[in-house]
């Protein structure tokens, strides 16, 4: 028994030639069977089907609302009305918004306080988190943006800083509340730099009260200071470096095992080409018996 495409009539080669004793005849003309057609038209059609469901299915504001308090709040304020960051809480011009806004946070914008948060820039948001955050914005025009809860002030180990008083269990809920979604929850570093280190000079409080107060020109640290238009007290500022201070002491929070999720969108994709594949292969390879 041989394996052919489809079925085999028949016939005779343009040539004449005769295939040597295969027990097949030449001039053979693949006719697949009447079914097959149909059948893998209906798999591709559930192809495009699928693909065009997920890219509509777009992002889930629910989930955005929680990663815009983690990583957003702190800079554009938990309702989006702005801080240190410019207002999102408006109506934005433009015929795809939603692309243009999914481009400024996954690349961020050079020349402004504005980090690059996608995975591919080196951020902590994958592209699922940005499209959840963007579907979030989209529903402020109904009005059902939650606050963040304030977090609960942890006693932390006073470090005396030359210059500066403060009060390093205060400071720990301000660094929560403004600086943690850059510099993580512990100073370990995100889209920020690492705080949770050594600090050398002679009076480190100083410089690091100086960089809070008049942000980084130039880079993505923007000024804080009420001063220079941003929302801290200069003793917001005083408590924030007191307790930066105070990282350079405690270990670095343990890393937690990512937990298991569903199959991708991607992965799913190519599973059900490999099925459509071989599926419409097992209808067209027919085997034919020779005498």
């Amino acid at each position: 028994m041989r394996v052919a495409l489809g079925r085999l009539s028949e016939g005779r080669t343009t040539e004449g030639e005769r295939w040597p004793s295969t027990g097949l005849k030449p001039g053979f003309v693949f006719r697949p069977p009447p079914f097959a057609g149909p059948i893998v038209a209906l798999l591709v059609m559930a192809l495009f089907a699928w693909a065009g469901l997920a890219q509509a299915q777009g992002g889930d504001p629910q989930r955005g609302a929680q990663l815009f308090a983690e990583n957003c709040a702190m800079c554009h304020g938990p309702t989006g009305q702005g801080r240190v960051g410019p207002n999102l809480s408006k109506t934005f011009s433009g015929i795809n918004v939603n692309v243009e806004l999914k481009q400024i946070i996954a690349n961020g914008v050079k020349g402004a306080v504005m980090p690059a948060w996608s995975q591919a820039n080196g951020g902590p948001l994958s592209d699922q988190d940005i499209d959840d955050i963007i579907a979030y914005i989209n529903t402020w025009g109904g009005g059902n943006a939650p606050v963040a809860p304030a977090p609960t002030p942890v006693p932390v180990t006073p470090v005396a800083v030359a210059g500066i008083t403060g009060d390093a269990t205060r400071g720990a809920q301000l660094f929560a509340q403004n600086c943690a979604g850059c510099h993580g929850s512990h100073g370990q570093g995100r889209v920020g730099a690492t705080l949770q280190k050594d600090w050398p000079g002679i009076q480190p409080g100083l410089s690091i009260r100086q960089t809070i107060a008049n942000g980084v020109r130039g880079a993505v640290m923007p000024a804080w200071s009420q001063a220079n238009g941003g929302p801290l007290s200069d003793q917001d500022i005083n408590d924030i470096t007191v307790f930066i201070l105070s990282l350079q002491s405690q270990p670095p929070p343990t890393p937690q095992p990512a937990p298991g999720g569903a199959i991708s969108g991607v992965v799913a994709f190519v599973v059900l080409v490999l099925v459509a594949i071989l599926v419409g292969g097992l209808l067209i390879i027919r085997p034919i018996r020779h005498g």
